[in-house]
């Protein structure tokens, strides 16, 4: 029988590896960086910031008016995952790695740009399936270029990956139930 491996069962095994090798792999990516590398990763980085990732989003839901019905959720799935993600922040308070390249204000756990640019992948999956997969790269991208810089750990990113594609995927499936239900309602209704 083939075991079908999900992206939780993945997330989960790289968050038992992240904490026993987070320092570790923060100290190798400090090693081995390059002005040029730092360049491209600062730019990664940037573009996964909560209010680039909600420009670009809302501006391709925006693109096809059918797909304007989207916008909201997409913004719910932003604003909870940033209320979780900032709430664990100042309760968990931990520090970022020593080898970080700039300072920041917030705590490191969890990354607020993993949980960004994974908490519109479920939505983006919904109804533009063909983009998916370019946002999936892009995001795997930023979440290494806050490893690359020295900003988080790797169970900082994946914790943030977790949150946010979670609370996407909850949103979006939570509306699909109320679209079944408002269905099978109007089928059951008596007609005169």
């Amino acid at each position: 029988m083939k075991m079908k491996i999900t992206p939780y069962v993945i997330a989960l095994i790289i968050l038992i590896a992240g904490l026993f090798f987070d320092r570790q792999i923060v100290s190798f990516l400090a090693v081995n960086r390059t002005d040029f590398i730092i360049s491209i990763m600062n730019w990664f980085s940037f573009f996964g910031t909560w209010f680039i990732v909600l420009i670009i989003m809302t501006s391709l839901f925006l693109w096809q008016e059918h797909k304007r019905k989207w916008i909201l959720p997409l913004w719910l799935s932003l604003g909870i995952s940033f209320a979780v993600t900032y709430g664990l922040k100042l309760f968990i308070m931990r520090d970022r790695p020593a080898e970080a390249l700039s300072n920041s204000l917030t705590s490191g756990f969890p990354s607020g740009h993993a949980t960004a640019v994974f908490s519109g992948l479920a939505v983006l999956d919904k109804e533009f399936p063909r983009f998916k997969w370019f946002w999936l790269v892009f995001a795997l991208i930023v979440v290494f270029s806050r490893l690359y810089l020295g900003m988080h750990y790797l169970t900082d990113v994946v914790v943030g990956m977790v949150i946010g594609y979670t609370t996407g995927l909850l949103i979006t499936k939570y509306i699909e139930y109320q679209k079944s239900k408002k269905k099978a309602k109007a089928v059951c209704l008596p007609t005169d």
